[in-house]
């Protein structure tokens, strides 16, 4: 189990509704919740992905309450309890990851908040948990941390992050920009 002073809470965000891949994705079924991995969703495979007790405390989900019984459906079919934070409007990441923050700080707050979105695939759920505590530890000296992978090619749908220098005495970099 995660001890006190390495908490880490994922909060899951699950806003959008998916335009890009209609008509498989409508706001009655954005995309993170349409099965797209086989016999789970996006959304379902985030969840396990934090579903590691030694690393994450129970992870939040943030959806607007348009879909939250497609949310408490899809948590009932892996077996997984999360809290279930429901957004009154629909705004951007920012608010979503502001109101993640006030609630965790409410209940935990000593503890190191991960935002995730709810459409990622990740396939190494080992490497991600690593990945996650490494930063959880420079994030306890009051850093803000983001992690990325390496890009395989160019994509103009995505952010790119070019590393500084190395935080002294971790594996991990300053940005130098976005």
């Amino acid at each position: 189990m995660v001890t006190p002073s390495a908490y880490i809470v994922p909060v899951i965000m699950c806003g959008g509704s998916g335009s890009r891949l209609w008509p498989a994705s409508r706001e009655s079924m954005p995309k993170p919740f349409i099965k797209l991995l086989g016999d789970l969703s996006t959304f379902q495979a985030a969840v396990l992905r934090v579903s590691t007790p030694d690393v994450f405390l129970r992870p939040i989900i943030l959806a607007g309450n348009d879909v939250r019984f497609i949310v408490a459906e899809q948590l009932a079919e892996i077996g997984v309890e999360a809290d279930i934070v429901l957004e009154p409007v629909r705004r951007d990441s920012a608010a979503a990851v502001a109101a993640a923050a006030c609630y965790v700080a409410e209940r935990h707050s000593d503890a190191v908040v991960v935002t995730l979105p709810a459409d990622h695939v990740i396939e190494d759920r080992a490497a991600f948990a690593r990945a996650c505590q490494k930063a959880g530890e420079v994030a306890r000296t009051g850093a803000i941390m983001t992690i990325g992978i390496r890009p395989k090619h160019p994509a103009t749908s995505y952010g790119y992050i070019k590393p500084g220098a190395c935080i002294q005495g971790t594996d991990a970099f300053h940005i130098e920009r976005f």
